[in-house]
């Protein structure tokens, strides 16, 4: 079977025949979601595909609806990058997202909309999933590999989105089957059975192979079709195995993860290294308004190994299902208030501590790709703009370029602020090198770290700027991911898991007034578990300490 559709595109017509019901809890207001349907779906390879399709179209929710149907600015990066030591809440006013600033300040409340938005996005996804991995043995295939590869996705989405929920929630429950009526009342399981799940769902993903012995999924990104960008590689499956790994260890202060151990993990990601991915060249060079590697022109480039699909196709303008839009919503908040060409005009949330403007070297060009300097400075090499904007709360006069929205990327119909095109970069080559680095360094051979830290580093700075390999530690890793990752949804995580003693001194910040933030070290940096999914649930769910 040939894949004719791009997975974005065949999403909304998938709406209407998956349901979006989800979490254990919003399924006791609605009727089962697949007794409309049971009968005349999931019949040929066509129905598969399309519910494959429908589990693939949560990763595009930048603005989830809670369960009431209002949607909320709470895209998965931004939420990460808010929750570090990066950016702050923002907004228009102290009064125009509330929540957002708690959030940022780790004072969060369990009526607060952004977790259970957040909540029932993961939920569905894993819903999605579920029904999907039920229905897909009994639908024929004239082509069994080709089910294979459709099951290897699958279990890939479901990782990807417990991976997700456990790191912002923790406690959660573990539904591997699609709920019915007696399912309703979920009880959360321990953290290590969710992760153990994850895992499992990862090797599926990574070892299933066809008769002669070669993997389902194809080994890059880059020999996925064009029509069919998005869907899932070896090498994907891979770097967020090892994604998963590192956090898990770090975070609990565990030696392996269950089920892979170091010397597994650690070929794992070696095979990932050398996936046919590479670092694209002239990354960081400008192009009017953005470096070429976040320019939507190099979307899919060989230096993405797993990119969330954005585009303006659906000239989408439906304010009330913003949740149902195929543009990236998180541009729009990126942006700066009433700014000019060739900057379009955003909202202003996550506005940047200028801590990490001055943690890069003058000379790293990575500090203009990553960020705009909207003042005007008399500092030479300070690439202060002298923009003309409107400031926001919390403003710093920094803003994030990466994914900042310019004009030229403008949708020509439908509302422009729900029709941004730009890909988010989940995982991407440099990720992998850095990630590949720390566990050499740690477990295997450090000769071999080395020469992943230099490739990103001299990328940026230049031949003989990654000093020696006796120079390489730990830290100068971390110091590397934050310079080359920066304002991509990583850092958050990589101080959690540094342990909570460090997390507490990284993100307590010591500043006074509406820029005053203190980790709170009971609750572990995690959300609360939403209220009203306490509520529905009769109280089988419990809150997370410190809430």
């Amino acid at each position: 079977m040939k894949y004719q559709l791009h997975i974005i595109k065949r999403a909304l017509a998938l709406v209407v025949i998956i349901s979006t019901t989800i979490s254990c809890s919003e399924l006791l207001d609605l009727t089962p979601p697949m007794t409309q349907v049971t009968e005349n779906f999931y019949l040929t390879e066509t129905d598969a595909f399309q519910s494959l399709t429908s589990a693939y179209n949560v990763l595009t929710w930048s603005a989830p609806s809670i369960a009431g149907g209002s949607p909320q600015n709470c895209a998965f990066e931004i939420i990460s990058e808010i929750l570090g030591d990066c950016c702050y809440g923002g907004g228009a006013n102290a009064n125009d997202i509330p929540s957002t600033v708690r959030i940022s300040q780790f004072s969060i409340l369990v009526t607060d909309p952004a977790p259970e938005a957040l909540w029932r996005k993961y939920y569905t996804g894993i819903y999605r999933c579920n029904q999907f991995l039920i229905k897909i043995p009994d639908i024929p295939f004239e082509n069994e590999e080709l089910r294979n590869r459709y099951i290897a996705e699958a279990h890939f989405l479901r990782a990807y989105y417990y991976f997700d929920l456990v790191r912002l929630f923790e406690n959660v429950p573990l539904i591997l089957t699609p709920l019915t009526p007696a399912d309703y009342a979920q009880v959360q399981v321990s953290p290590i059975t969710v992760y153990e799940q994850i895992a499992k769902d990862l090797l599926y993903a990574i070892e299933t192979s066809d008769e002669s012995g070669i993997p389902v999924l194809p080994k890059n990104a880059t020999m996925i079709p064009a029509t069919d960008k998005g869907r899932v590689s070896l090498a994907a499956a891979q770097a967020l195995l090892a994604r998963v790994w590192l956090f898990y260890t770090g975070y609990y202060g565990e030696t392996e993860m269950p089920l892979v151990s170091q010397s597994k993990i650690l070929g794992i990601i070696r095979d990932a290294v050398n996936s046919g991915h590479a670092l694209l060249p002239d990354a960081y060079a400008k192009n009017n308004g953005v470096a070429q590697l976040f320019d939507v022109t190099n979307k899919n480039s060989t230096e993405g190994v797993f990119e969330i699909q954005y585009s303006a196709l659906s000239k989408w303008g439906d304010w009330s299902n913003r949740q149902g839009c195929m543009g990236n919503q998180a541009v729009i908040l990126w942006g700066i208030r009433d700014v000019g060409a060739p900057y379009a005009a955003g909202w202003s949330f996550a506005p940047v501590n200028k801590k990490l403007f001055d943690a890069f070297r003058t000379d790293d060009p990575r500090r203009w790709a990553t960020i705009i300097n909207a003042e005007k400075s008399t500092i030479a090499g300070d690439d202060g703009e002298g923009l003309t904007y409107t400031k926001g709360y919390q403003n710093t006069g920094y803003f994030c370029r990466k994914h900042t929205p310019l004009t030229r990327n403008n949708a020509g119909a439908g509302s422009r602020e729900l029709n941004y095109p730009n890909n988010y970069q989940c995982i991407r080559f440099a990720d992998v090198l850095l990630m590949a680095a720390e566990l050499e360094l740690l477990y295997g051979e450090k000769n071999m770290a080395f020469e992943h830290y230099r490739n990103v580093r001299e990328r940026a700075l230049g031949t003989g700027n990654a000093g020696t390999v006796t120079d390489l530690t730990i830290n100068k890793i971390y110091e590397e991911r934050l310079y080359e990752l920066a304002l991509e949804g990583h850092r958050y995580w990589d101080i959690l898991r540094q342990g909570q003693a460090i997390a507490a001194q990284i993100l307590t910040n010591g500043e006074q007034g509406e820029y005053a933030v203190t980790f709170n070290t009971v609750r572990k940096g995690l959300l609360p578990i939403p209220q009203y999914e306490i509520i529905q649930s009769k109280a089988s769910l419990k809150q997370n300490p410190g809430y």
